[in-house]
Parts: structure tokens; sequence; C-alpha cells
């Protein structure tokens, strides 16, 4: 089977939007050139439709900077994760604080694990919420050059309470707890059990 040849046609070099070309990769640093982008950094707002919107502009963390880390967590305590953003090669790092209205209530959970490791990761909470049922892990999000806090998050919708909180936890040892306030950080230490 022949597929002709492929020549790529080159276009022209953007000197103005940080192009360049360097015949061998290996001669990037004595032509002073590096490969980091300087993209605008994108946030996307899901509308609740299993669709995203581009909400990059107005969030104003559309920054034009060389992002390599994001961290997302609850910075104010209000229930509404926040995002940290740090960019390569130092600078500031810039903390996006969630405005958005919301009328929703939450839990946040912060686990410790007695018998189970320290933090409690690989632990899956269970939350029954009226006809809802809501379930997650607790692994912490790992990207480059950041990490989430080890404790979960959870959106509850309109209910001020929530029916059941069971927790299985690495060991497979199992907690429950009834009619939880919502809008409440919860600190649960993992009971010990004799083995």
């Amino acid at each position: 089977m022949n597929c002709g040849s492929i020549n790529p046609v080159l276009g022209a070099i953007d000197k103005e939007n940080g192009e360049f070309w360097v015949e061998n990769p290996f001669q990037l640093a004595q032509h002073d050139e590096n490969l980091s982008a300087y993209e605008k950094n994108r946030l996307f707002l899901n509308n609740g439709k299993m669709e995203f919107v581009d909400a990059s502009f107005c969030s104003g963390a559309d920054l034009d900077s060389d992002s390599r880390s994001a961290v997302v967590s609850d910075f104010d305590l209000d229930g509404k994760p926040d995002l940290l953003v740090g960019s390569a090669g130092g600078g500031a790092l810039r903390l996006f604080r969630n405005t958005f209205p919301d009328e929703n209530n939450w839990i946040r959970l912060r686990l410790q694990g007695t018998t189970s490791n320290r933090y409690a990761i690989g632990s899956r909470v269970v939350l029954q919420v009226g006809e809802r049922k809501i379930v997650r892990d607790l692994f912490p999000v790992n990207g480059f050059q950041g990490q989430s806090p080890c404790e979960l998050l959870i959106g509850i919708g309109k209910s001020d309470f929530i029916d059941q909180l069971t927790i299985r936890w690495p060991t497979g040892a199992m907690q429950s707890y009834q009619k939880l306030p919502s809008d409440q950080t919860y600190r649960i230490t993992e009971e010990k059990k004799p083995w």
C-alpha cells in the first residue's frame, strides 16, 4: 500500500507571537529559547446539562502565563471550591476565589485513619440524601507540581441534612452516622477495632 510521500509545508515563523525554530532541539539553550508555552489558561463551567461553558475570560483565570499547577480547594471555607494556580519560572501564585452565586448546600469531610493510613486515602464515603445516593472516594488530586488537600467537599443540593453517611475505611471497617446537618465540616476519626 503506497500512501505517497508527506511533505509538510511550514509557514513563516511568527516571532512576534513567540514562534522560533532550531535545527537541533539540543540547541535550545544555546539559542536562549525554551519550549514553555504562554497560552491562555482555560476555565470551564458545568452548566448542569452534561455540557461545559468556557468561562475563562469572565473568571479572570485566562492568564497569559506558563501555568503548570492547579490546586482545587475551598480556601475561604464557604463550601465552594476555589482555584490556586502556579506558573513555571516562579512568580506569584494566583488564587481565584469562587464567587459564583449558589444556594445549594454542602458537607466537608476530613477523615483520619487509625488502623488505616493516617489520611484515610482510599476510603469510600456514601451519602444518602433523600432519594439521592452520592458516592465519593478519597483520593487527593495530584497534578504537576501541586496536590489538593486530603478532604472531601460534597455538594448535596437543597437538602438541609444528610440522612445517612457511611464510611468504608481502607481496612474495610465501616462507620455510619445519621441526620447530619449540612454546611458543616466534619472531622471523623476511624474507630479502633480489635482485629
